[in-house]
């Protein structure tokens, strides 16, 4: 009787191990929308009003015990409105990582990975840093060039952002190493990455980024050196949830790096924004500012939206944005009506 009994603790122990082993999740999204992008008069079918949000992904974890588990996400970003991938460069060009996760202390990852200000920069968005009404790249990230005309704008082929990119930001980081850590409310996160063949400098892009939410209010800080000469940029802000409203703002600012004849020129920006829910349907507005100090004189970047969301399901549900640009933009030769955008999408969420 005991040796059955022993057999049967036996038996429930490993079974109990091989169901927690490990898990594997494929998810994803499609987003398509006609739109008109701001700074052109074309209009066109294009994949999330131009924030290149649809995706294919892969993600699991295997548990090693003691709390302690592996983790893995691979993500690819795709354009279906014809199919070709986001990036020419790198097929998983949105995630591709590997790491170890803790109970007691924390998670460690390693490989492409978005760097570790950049959940507290996409959080004071209305829009949620998409759809062609998106505020983030010129309030938070904060924009240091010209509008692009059309969605399928690469980014630059550097971590120089501040010489060849639109934003003074860099989300994603090659060869970098992630720590996060959580408590109670609190969030912490810090990464740092291999240098940019292309930087002057040789230093090496690092990040940190830390939050406290309690209840409907959230606040958040974030820096970010990049690897570009003295290019830095920080952020501090926080949103507020009313039950029939929720209140976003955040400011930002920082300096561009480089060694060029743009010289090391400073940043600020602020961003405004609020969501209000109705039934099925979410109504949202924003507007965020960049300023930078240009050798000769300042140069503003202004972008105001509005927008609805209508909810068919918690997977799927309409859009409709609009957004306008303003400020002493680059490029001035901009006749009035290309300075609006809009679109009116569907996305679907696996």
């Amino acid at each position: 009787m005991k040796k059955s009994l022993l057999a049967l603790a036996v038996l429930g122990t490993l079974a109990g191990v091989a169901s927690a082993q490990s898990s594997v999740t494929i998810y994803g999204r499609v987003d398509e929308s006609f739109a008109k992008p701001v700074g052109t008069k074309d209009k066109q079918i294009a994949d999330n009003g131009g924030a290149g949000g649809s995706r294919l992904g892969f993600k699991g974890t295997e548990d090693l015990g003691n709390g302690l588990s592996a983790l893995f996400r691979f993500e690819h970003g795709f354009y279906p409105d014809d199919g070709t991938a986001a990036s020419s460069s790198a097929f998983w060009n949105r995630y591709a990582m590997v790491g170890l996760s803790s109970t007691k202390f924390g998670t460690l990852s390693l490989g492409r990975l978005e760097n570790g200000a950049w959940d507290v920069i996409t959080s004071f968005d209305p829009f949620g840093g998409e759809t062609g009404a998106e505020l983030r790249d010129t309030g938070s990230a904060l924009r240091v060039a010209n509008w692009n005309a059309g969605y399928k704008a690469t980014g630059a082929a550097s971590y120089n952002f501040a010489i060849t990119g639109n934003t003074l930001d860099v989300r994603r980081l090659d060869n970098a190493v992630r720590y996060d850590y959580a408590y109670q409310g609190f969030k912490a996160s810090a990464s740092i990455a291999e240098k940019s063949v292309t930087t002057s400098d040789g230093g090496k892009p690092v990040a940190v980024g830390g939050s406290y939410t309690a209840g409907p209010l959230y606040l958040g800080a974030g820096y970010e050196k990049l690897s570009a000469e003295n290019g830095k940029m920080w952020i501090v802000g926080g949103t507020y949830d009313f039950g029939m409203a929720k209140l976003y703002a955040n400011y930002a600012g920082g300096t561009t790096g480089g060694t060029t004849s743009t010289g090391d020129r400073d940043v600020k920006g602020f961003l405004v924004g609020a969501t209000a829910p109705y039934g099925a349907l979410l109504f949202k507005a924003g507007y965020a500012q960049s300023k930078v100090d240009w050798a000769t004189g300042e140069q503003t970047y202004k972008k105001a939206s509005v927008g609805v969301d209508y909810n068919l399901s918690k997977r799927t549900k309409l859009y409709a944005d609009y957004a306008r640009i303003g400020g002493d933009i680059a490029d001035n030769s901009l006749a009035d009506n290309n300075r609006n955008g809009y679109d009116v999408g569907l996305r679907h969420s696996f």
